[in-house]
């Protein structure tokens, strides 16, 4: 051991001398043995003692009040390592003062005293090898010294007390070593985790960036396409193809929202939301897929449930959507029924049921794991990545709730989702009406994207709502063109060669390309969690990741545009386009 490594060790043992438990525990066994002292021997001894321990628990007091020494570092550690090797030698000379002049009960408590004081130096050893070779010569001396002084060894018995103490000695050495050794294991451990941890967060970010690339251009083309007339096998190949492309989409949010699970840094979004209606729409999403299959798709809501309830709506979506994808995917006929009626208090009690191949014990133990399924006939067979529930579960134990299954093989399932929603207003009628967009004809908007996919996706969602898109590769050619040109907003793209969003973005704050204030979006690859924020921390006004959501992001170019224009809006049409 190094110098250097020496002398850390020897500031980790220092500091857990110091440490505040230490130091309670050791207040404590101080105002004992005052008692003892006080019974034995009269007020006088006690008295020394007790003022001695003021003496040294004001100084400790004084060192954690002025952790950094004005003489140097050097003096500093010499005077906090000169703390425990005092604290050892005074309790070590009471205990040999117990010994020497008290009577038998007195002499077992100067040994347990001693015995302490051993087993508080390996607690040192197991820290610092420098803090414990100081530290424990006070209670060793003091077993061997104090027969010497009270005059009743003999002799052989001598031999016997050398012995004792030195296989004492090489026991707590021994025991210290094994300590540390456990002690930097358990820390390459933790660093090796933290690094893997760490992989894992960078990998992920890297597959989610690589992935929603392309994924934009799929799904964007496809929306785009959805306006021609296309007819007969050719409209079912674009429907296979948005189906295949969500599907997707749907496998590579799974593995961010556990990550994000994981690390805890999910956040609920609650707000009123009318539970009914959410089912409902569930329904009606999945009520195609069950006809196909010849399963009756139903839902009942009990009368007593509270319509518009207070909740994370988001998940609780997306607990039900995965629940009844599971119930159609392993049901070949009969009937899958969604159920919703209020328990206990505020608990909302959402049940699915099947009537599919369910589910034995042995499956049902593990399966809320993680990239677990039934078997591997169920992953060859119906596919899946055997993320869904685990989501599922955490989901709802981040809301407070809990999901349990009930099922045999051949009857069916049923899982149960239980949740605390409270009763909550829905909103006035003027509220409830559909929110007319503004025509955004007119708007000039300045695409910043490097990958030319996505410049067509953005200007194929942009184009079909009126907007006069210009695109350019890089941040440089962005300033330009804004320098040159006249237009409403930017949609911006983050990573870039030659010069990336967050720098194009900082140059436009600083008033290079004329309209410092110039409503600019990021539309990114990057759906890490904190990414969004991130990036409104460095200038850009709004979000959005990639695949693009032509509805919101058209919403996002008339709040920022015409919504936030002080001057009269242009006319309004019904809808924003899909």
């Amino acid at each position: 051991m190094g110098l250097r490594e020496l002398l850390e060790d020897i500031r980790e043992g220092v500091a857990l001398a110091m440490s505040k438990r230490s130091r309670y525990a050791r207040i404590a066994l101080a105002v004992v043995v005052t008692g003892l002292l006080m019974g034995e021997f009269g007020w006088r001894p006690a008295l020394v003692w007790f003022a001695i321990n003021i003496l040294i628990e004001g100084w400790v007091t004084y060192l954690w009040r002025h952790p950094k020494p004005r003489d140097g570092a050097s003096w500093g550690l010499r005077v906090r390592l000169g703390t425990p090797i005092s604290l050892s030698i005074i309790w070590s000379a009471m205990a040999g003062y117990l010994w020497v002049n008290g009577g038998v009960a007195m002499k077992f408590a100067a040994l347990t005293v001693l015995f302490g004081l051993i087993v508080e130096t390996i607690r040192y050893g197991s820290i610092s090898r420098g803090t414990m070779m100081v530290v424990a010569p006070p209670p060793f001396i003091t077993l061997v010294v104090t027969p010497l002084i009270d005059g009743e060894a003999r002799g052989w018995e001598w031999f016997v007390i050398l012995v004792a103490v030195g296989g004492l000695l090489f026991y707590m050495i021994d025991t210290a070593q094994q300590l540390r050794a456990n002690r930097r294991a358990l820390e390459q451990a933790q660093a090796a985790a933290l690094d893997a941890s760490e992989a894992k967060s960078a990998f992920l970010a890297m597959m989610s960036h690589e992935l929603r690339t392309p994924m934009n251009g799929v799904l964007g083309l496809a929306h785009a396409l959805r306006g021609a007339r296309l007819e007969g096998p050719h409209a079912r190949y674009l429907e296979m193809i948005e189906t295949s492309g969500q599907g997707l989409m749907t496998i590579l949010n799974d593995i961010l929202d556990l990550s994000k699970i994981e690390a805890g840094k999910l956040e609920l979004d609650v707000a009123p939301f009318d539970l009914p209606a959410l089912a409902a729409q569930i329904r009606l999403l999945w009520s195609e897929t069950a006809q196909a299959k010849g399963v009756d798709l139903a839902l009942e809501v009990d009368p007593a449930t509270p319509a518009w309830v207070a909740g994370d709506a988001a998940r609780v979506r997306q607990i039900l959507l995965n629940l009844v994808s599971n119930a159609l995917k392993f049901t070949e006929a009969g009937r899958v029924l969604i159920r919703i009626s209020p328990g206990e208090a505020d608990e909302i009690l959402l049940s699915v049921s099947d009537t599919g191949i369910g589910i034995s014990a042995e499956q049902q133990a593990r399966l809320f794991a993680p990239f677990v399924q039934g078997d591997r006939s169920t992953a060859r067979r119906f596919g899946g990545t055997g993320l869904g529930l685990a989501i599922c579960r955490d989901l709802a134990a981040l809301m407070g709730g809990s999901i349990a299954v009930r099922s045999a093989p051949g009857e069916g399932s049923t899982f149960t989702l239980r949740l605390t929603l409270r009763p909550a207003d829905g909103p006035s009628p003027d509220q409830s009406e559909t929110s007319a967009l503004p025509s955004l004809a007119g708007l000039r908007v300045l695409v910043v994207d490097d990958n030319t996919v996505n410049q067509v996706v953005a200007r194929a969602v942009l184009e079909a709502a009126g907007i006069e898109v210009v695109a350019v590769g890089d941040g440089q050619a962005a300033l330009a063109r804004l320098g040159a040109e006249r237009f409403d907003m930017v949609l911006m793209d983050v990573h870039m060669p030659v010069m990336d969003g967050v720098e194009a973005v900082r140059r436009i704050r600083a008033g290079e390309a004329g309209r410092a204030h110039m409503p600019i979006v990021a539309l990114t690859a990057d759906a890490m969690v904190g990414d969004a924020e991130r990036l409104l921390t460095q200038g850009f006004d709004d979000a959005h990741p990639k695949p693009i959501r032509p509805a919101e992001l058209l919403m996002a170019v008339a709040k920022l545009t015409i919504l936030a224009s002080p001057s009269p809006s242009p006319l309004y049409i019904d809808a924003a386009p899909a």
